[in-house]
């Protein structure tokens, strides 16, 4: 929701944006749902498209210059985060746990107290107006590991563990 309200806050104030929502209600209760549409209806320049498959994320990614990750729960491991520097996305997300953790503030995605749409309203202006920020964000992403790399990383671990000469032991 912190995003809609954002997104309505930007239209109100006449910024030209879009914001694309992804994912499904499917499994939330019904009040969640109604609040949502309610959000929905009153941002006009954002729309819910639904839910996706991991396969559609190339091309779900190829317009999109930013994603938002304004979370308000302790998120340990965002995939959203991983999956945006993947495809080279700048970030714009809540300073709360792990996606705190993932973007480096001004490095490679802006950060925004969590639960809070004025500051996030602000950083996504500032996103849109700010000469070169886009690109100099993009520029710094780290990709993240992929599972091949993560894997052939912990077998060699494993592997030099196991031709580790044993450590002597001293009885006390």
């Amino acid at each position: 929701m912190v995003a809609l309200r954002a997104s309505e806050r930007l239209s109100r104030a006449g910024v030209a944006h879009r914001l694309i929502l992804h994912g499904g209600t499917d499994f939330q209760p019904e009040p969640f749902v109604a609040t949502f549409r309610a959000a929905l209806a009153a941002a006009p320049d954002a729309c819910h498209l639904g839910p996706y498959v991991r396969d559609d994320l190339p091309r779900l990614m190829a317009p999109v210059d930013w994603v938002l990750a304004p979370s308000v729960w302790w998120e340990n491991a965002p995939l959203v985060i991983q999956e945006a520097f993947q495809h080279r996305r700048p970030v714009i997300t809540s300073a709360i746990g792990g996606m705190a953790e993932a973007v480096r503030d001004g490095v490679d995605g802006l950060t925004v107290p969590p639960g809070d749409d004025f500051s996030l309203a602000q950083a996504m202006q500032r996103a849109i107006e700010e000469d070169g920020l886009h690109d100099r964000l993009s520029a710094a992403i780290t990709p993240p590991v992929t599972i091949a790399q993560a894997a052939a990383a912990h077998a060699a671990l494993y592997r030099a563990l196991l031709d580790a000469p044993a450590t002597p032991r001293i009885a006390a």
